[in-house]
């Protein structure tokens, strides 16, 4: 396989992701919207953090939509935070941490500077149940009084209760999916494939093959539960903004 240019590797990114997620873009429009509605709350530039940040696509959307926003993105994949590092548009205002969510603690460095969202995309999937509330009670540790949580993600149907609709659900995906792929979209092995050898970032491939070594399917919850936990981390405001059969947005807002 030719390798492939950082800037070539995250156009295949965006185009793998839009195999599994067909609607995207306006995905990404209603956070930003919801965002906009935020921001003309403030009296200072809109402060986001970025939940498993990987190549960067909603911190770079955040900041090409508000000229003055700033953006912390937070991750713990190697390959994906380099390509996001080599190729997001506006460095300047867009800071790249290596944090493990699953460590107590990561949220106690921004206990002193409050953002006013978080945002997340087809990431919060991979916890297990009790990971997922700690992790939605450390974002709510670090937001500001009224701050936003967006989770954008693929929610699925309940089989035993919705056996119509989960049925349909992945049967529409395979349907974008075939589209694309005759189209000439990597697969998903396919681009991870050409990302870990990619020339100069054998340290990061190696890292990446090191934390991911034991990583398992997690049991997958429902829009529900995720709602749930979200209030028992103190949002008071939560509801789904968005969604396309299975592939939703929840919103959360902590009180002023």
């Amino acid at each position: 396989m030719t390798s492939l240019t950082p800037r070539q590797l995250l156009q295949a990114w965006d185009a793998q992701q839009k195999m599994y997620i067909e609607f995207r873009e306006n995905r990404t429009r209603c956070m930003m919207d919801i965002l906009a509605g935020l921001a003309k709350k403030l009296d200072h530039p809109l402060r986001v953090l970025d939940v498993c940040c990987g190549p960067g696509s909603l911190s770079n959307a955040v900041t090409q939509r508000f000229g003055d926003a700033s953006c912390v993105g937070i991750d713990r994949d190697p390959v994906l935070m380099r390509l996001f590092r080599e190729t997001t548009p506006h460095p300047d205002r867009i800071e790249i941490v290596d944090v493990d969510l699953r460590e107590p603690g990561w949220a106690a460095r921004w206990a002193e500077e409050p953002f006013d969202a978080a945002v997340s995309a087809t990431a919060l999937h991979w916890f297990e149940p009790d990971e997922l509330t700690r992790v939605h009670q450390d974002i709510a540790s670090v937001l500001a009084p009224g701050g936003i949580l967006l989770n954008a993600d693929h929610l699925f149907f309940d089989k035993a209760t919705e056996p119509f609709l989960a049925e349909l659900a992945p049967a529409e995906r395979d349907r974008t999916e075939a589209q694309m792929r005759h189209d000439g979209s990597m697969s998903w092995q396919e681009w991870w494939d050409a990302a870990l050898a990619m020339p100069g970032w054998e340290s990061e491939a190696e890292e990446f093959r090191r934390r991911w070594a034991d990583k398992d399917i997690s049991r997958k919850v429902s829009a529900e539960f995720h709602l749930a936990s979200m209030r028992a981390a103190g949002f008071t405001e939560t509801a789904q903004v968005w969604q396309w059969f299975d592939d939703r947005i929840l919103m959360g807002r902590m009180p002023m």
